[in-house]
């Protein structure tokens, strides 16, 4: 038997539990590192067979107390998101279904004592939720309790079919909610609102920034990062991503990262809450862009050029329609396919295969500092009022099966522990502002945003001066040129396999023309579960690199950083490896939580 195996496998607490409401059944629990095995006892069951509810769909525990003032039971409710099979038009599927199971602590007549039992199972679950060490030796004390993280949200409430704002009510806040995370919520009102917003708030706040949007507005969070004074420290805040856009590329990354499986929509949606409440983060690679004019921006996922740049921005008169923009944008691409003469220059990776770098540890806030908190506006926020948690949050949608008693809450030291309805307060658009005015479209990047700040591009030469003799160029006509350093280009489009977070790669694939229409189809169609490297095609080519250069030779076209239009003309890239740090809730990196 395996040592990892073995630590899995220990029980770390074991007790007999009544439940509410009661009705005579008691159950006996067991507390692993991997689940939460329960065991009925009373009534006997038929068969000896135990439910197991895995940490890994747990999002949070809470301690709660009853109405009843005479009442001296205590309890703990655990809320987790399972896969469950649910009923389709062709057949089934699975999906994240809401499910709460409330324990009663009554070991003994006196309150306190059973209270403290509560707090030890609650603590320890929400150890293990954010992967906080804990073992059967471990005196499960207040002292261990996580720390409640703090979390800034920005919602572009035009992206995508524009549902953002109903997703957060509906999925977003109530269930970062069950996880004890504190937040503000920001809607952005322009373009470049989250660039300016990033340039003025005060990090010190944050635990963390996450985007709930596609691809686009977490481009200018993180140039919005570098461009404040210090950058350095700025870039290192963990960011995040919940998607509510149209290709929610990163998205997908994060998804598959974590050993899911491809989800689209809510499902997709779920999976990244879940890995949100998580609380892990990991080093991500950077990519540094500069265009003809000088300016200079950084990339976490793409730069294309041909085919699917022409795609994304001529699709944009589908935004509407959401992901299947791209499948309308795409059919008809192909139906007048174009080619693009140019130059690409490259500078191949000495080591395609390298291995994955070490780990670190992030620990920005090793002790918590009270709040000076900055005004902010077009706000939804729970922070200052996470100590008023007597109202229990309910929610009327049909995909939860579960709902939760009625009790007060009774609050763990140090922490709120229990459920609450924040009073949300919310300054809406008024209706005489059209989404043109706020959606955060793909225009070219104005030049009062260019980038000084950043590392040295020590691999790359000026613009206007020839690549070094090391580097390798080819000269041909293109159907497209796609430099990628994540493995998705859209949640349904697993582009890049190959590629990790950290690689420090930049993975070049190019198609050259001659290409014919069917067989761009089904390219295009492999892409979509990956098995499009596997093809004997011709046409495409895949190099890993670690800097490139692309002189466009046709007059006109459309090039693209992580899906927004730049100017066109020349553009270089280099890697900066680990530069960042993603949020991904599956990894080597947590969050500070103590």
């Amino acid at each position: 038997m395996s040592v990892e195996y073995q630590e899995a496998s220990e029980t770390l607490l074991h007790g007999e539990f009544g439940v509410y409401p009661s009705k005579g059944i008691r159950y006996a629990l067991s507390l692993t590192r991997t689940g939460l095995h329960i065991q009925r006892l009373v009534p006997k069951p038929d068969d000896d067979q135990r439910t197991v509810l895995p940490i890994l769909d747990m999002v949070g525990c809470h301690t709660l107390r009853s109405h009843g003032s005479n009442d001296v039971f205590a309890y703990f409710s655990i809320y987790s998101y399972p896969l469950k099979k649910k009923k389709v038009a062709m057949g089934s599927t699975r999906t994240r279904q809401r499910l709460v199971r409330t324990f009663r602590v009554d070991k003994t007549s006196d309150y306190e004592q059973n209270q403290a039992i509560a707090e030890k199972w609650a603590i320890s679950i929400k150890c293990l939720i954010q992967q906080i060490p804990i073992s059967s030796e471990t005196d499960v004390v207040p002292d261990h309790q996580p720390r409640p993280r703090r979390l800034l949200l920005l919602v572009n409430p035009f992206g995508g079919r524009g549902n953002a704002l109903q997703q957060c009510q509906t999925h977003i806040l109530p269930i970062i909610t069950e996880a004890d995370i504190s937040y503000n919520l920001i809607q952005t009102e322009r373009q470049n609102h989250a660039r300016e917003l990033m340039q003025s708030i005060n990090l010190e706040e944050w635990d963390g920034i996450v985007v709930i949007s596609g691809d686009g507005l977490l481009f200018e969070v993180i140039n919005g990062l570098m461009e404040r004074p210090d950058w350095e420290d700025a870039i290192k805040m963990p960011i995040g991503i919940l998607p509510c856009g149209s290709g929610n590329a990163l998205a997908g990354a994060v998804n598959y990262n974590a050993g899911f499986d491809q989800a689209m929509g809510s499902e997709l949606l779920l999976n990244c809450i879940l890995l949100l409440c998580r609380g892990t983060v990991m080093p991500m690679d950077l990519v540094s862009v500069t265009t003809c004019s000088g300016a200079r921006s950084f990339s976490f996922l793409s730069i294309a050029w041909g085919f699917i740049s022409d795609v994304d921005i001529e699709s944009e008169k589908y935004r509407h329609m959401g992901s299947a923009r791209f499948t309308v944008g795409t059919m008809v691409r192909v139906a007048s396919l174009r080619t693009y003469r140019g130059r690409l220059s490259y500078l191949p990776a000495l080591d395609a295969h390298r291995p994955i770098c070490r780990s670190i540890t992030l620990s920005p806030n090793g002790c918590l500092v009270p709040l000076q908190r900055t005004q902010l506006h077009r706000t939804i926020s729970d922070i200052g009022l996470c100590e008023e948690r007597n109202v229990i949050y309910k929610r009327s949608s049909a995909t939860f099966d579960t709902e939760l008693p009625s009790f007060e809450t009774s609050p763990s030291p140090g922490s709120p522990t229990a459920l609450h309805t924040s009073r949300f307060t919310f300054d809406m658009v008024s209706d005489d502002q059209s989404p043109e005015d706020h959606v955060l479209s793909n225009d070219i990047e104005s030049p009062a945003h260019n980038l000084v700040n950043g590392p040295k591009d020590d691999l790359l030469p000026p613009l206007g001066q020839p690549v070094p003799k090391s580097w390798v160029t080819v000269e041909d006509d293109f159907v497209l040129v796609l430099g990628i350093y994540q493995t998705h280009l859209g949640a349904d489009m697993f582009t890049a396999p190959f590629s990790r977070f950290d690689d420090g790669l930049i993975h070049l694939l190019f198609v050259k023309a001659g290409i014919s229409r069917t067989a761009l189809v089904r390219l295009f169609l492999a892409m979509e579960k990956g098995s499009h490297v596997g093809m004997e095609c011709p046409y495409l080519v895949h190099v890993p690199v670690q800097a490139f250069r692309l002189e466009p030779l046709t007059r006109k076209g459309i090039l693209t950083v992580d899906g927004e239009q730049v100017e066109y003309g020349p553009i270089q890239a280099q890697i900066h490896n680990r530069f960042g740090n993603l949020i991904t809730g599956s990894g080597r990196i947590r969050m500070s939580s103590t």
